[in-house]
């Protein structure tokens, strides 16, 4: 499979370790942030533009090197936003270049997964897993029908199906664990909250919830990047 897409996420804790200088693996909450860049669609080569940057400010400073990527955060949105002023009226450019090229998966590979999802999910019970079946067999027949499939944008739906499905299962929760399991994301997340926007840190406390229930129900990824090749 292509770096630039399945590696996007460890492309940038790689980077970011490097720069730090130390060994030291980014926190779970720090991957939620990367999710959500990949899901603004920002290009990586754009994410390590605005985390060199937060580099070279704090050494011009004489500061400490961000020691979180939420420190970055700004800098990187600051880079995406110049990269999208440059993009205008540039023609043939890929917007998503560096960031969504072709996948090297077979058609029998992506089927036989979403087999493997929807078997899974077969063994819930109630309109949410009703609801995420009904979607996976819809996807299966268009996959199956098409001479070629879009996997970046077949991802990027089962996300979505992953997305919903999490949501309807706060459903399947007593009032009291779910205002638990909220507590709990606000507390993570509290010590970032002066680093990021509150739109983006209302995005964050909803990919760290989705992200607990998925654990709470033991379910299985829905990414093509959990595809053995």
């Amino acid at each position: 499979m292509p770096e630039n897409y399945f590696n996007y996420f460890t492309e940038i804790e790689e980077y970011f370790v490097r720069l730090r200088g130390r060994h030291l693996l980014i926190s779970p909450l720090d991957w939620c942030l990367i999710e959500l860049w990949k899901d603004t669609r920002i290009p990586l080569h754009v994410v390590l533009r605005g985390i060199d940057r937060s580099f070279e400010s704090t050494s011009k400073r004489r500061k400490r090197s961000p020691s979180t990527l939420f420190y970055c955060h700004p800098a990187v949105m600051e880079a995406f936003e110049e990269y999208q002023e440059a993009m205008l009226g540039s023609e043939g450019e890929d917007f998503d270049a560096g960031l969504e090229p072709e996948i090297g998966l077979s058609k029998a590979q992506v089927l036989s997964h979403l087999d493997r999802l929807t078997m899974r999910l077969e063994r819930g019970e109630g309109i949410a897993f009703e609801r995420a079946l009904s979607r996976l067999a819809a996807l299966r027949k268009e996959v199956e029908t098409r001479r070629e499939v879009d996997l970046p944008e077949l991802d990027r739906e089962l996300q979505m199906v992953a997305s919903t499905l999490a949501w309807d299962l706060q459903e399947y929760l007593e009032k009291d664990e779910l205002k638990r399991v909220k507590a709990e994301c606000r507390k993570e997340l509290k010590v970032y909250r002066k680093h990021v926007s509150k739109e983006v840190f209302d995005q964050l406390q909803t990919k760290q919830l989705e992200k607990k229930l998925w654990e709470r129900f033991g379910l299985p990824d829905f990414g093509l990047l959990s595809v053995e090749v």
